[in-house]
């Protein structure tokens, strides 16, 4: 635990470099997310750089806050996004949306002039899919059954996410998760597309826009700064 630490506070140093003051950061959700904020925001203090924070939601806002962020709501831009990924396939394509907030992420991450991805070296293999890693998808819940055909037409198990007592999770946007099962993933980018032109489908989990500077955390404390 203490060495994962250590690789992110390594992180917090580097992604603190691409920070100005000034900056608007989107913030993305999770828990290594949450731990990274931690790290950097006594740098960014140390720095006097002034930055606003747009969280993702109610959890990264409570944790940037506690740490001194100063929030607002998103205006259509932001300067650069710091998220967490499920999964991170060889060409840097990501799985994201584990923690349901998959349509803001990708809306900042479109919007804005760099983003940073930290993830654990376990989140790391050749395709996406592999090892069993699902895909989140955003359904609006009228769609609920359509949008179940739709993904199975693509060769998806679609399964909708519950909470611990078996009710549904609803994302902060008021939609459903589908949660899907695809064989490794050859093509991402048309598979990303095909899923987000089922009818009902608000955002899919499959992140293939680039460029992204992904960071992989070792458990010896170290890290690496990946690109592409």
């Amino acid at each position: 635990m203490e060495s994962h630490r250590q690789a992110l506070r390594g992180v917090a140093k580097e992604i603190s470099k691409s920070i100005s003051h000034g900056d608007t950061i989107g913030l993305g959700s999770g828990s290594t997310v949450a731990a990274l904020l931690e790290e950097l925001a006594p740098l960014l203090v140390a720095r006097k750089a002034d930055v606003v924070g747009v969280p993702t939601s109610t959890q990264i806002e409570m944790v940037a806050a506690k740490n001194g962020f100063k929030l607002t709501q998103f205006q259509g831009s932001v300067d650069f996004v710091i998220d967490g990924a499920d999964q991170v396939d060889e060409e840097l394509n990501l799985i994201k949306g584990g923690g349901g907030a998959l349509l803001r992420e990708k809306v900042l991450m479109g919007s804005s002039g760099g983003t940073a991805i930290v993830a654990s070296e376990n989140k790391f293999a050749r395709r996406l899919c592999d090892n069993g890693v699902k895909v989140p998808v955003e359904v609006f819940p009228f769609a609920r059954k359509s949008a179940k055909v739709g993904l199975s037409k693509l060769g998806g198990v679609p399964e909708e996410r519950l909470l611990p007592k078996g009710y549904p999770f609803f994302t902060e946007n008021g939609n459903i998760i589908l949660d899907t099962a695809f064989e490794p993933i050859e093509k991402p980018r048309e598979l990303e597309m095909s899923a987000k032109a089922v009818p009902g489908v608000a955002e899919v989990g499959i992140f293939t826009s680039k460029p992204v500077t992904v960071y992989k955390l070792f458990s010896d404390g170290t890290f690496d700064a990946l690109q592409r």
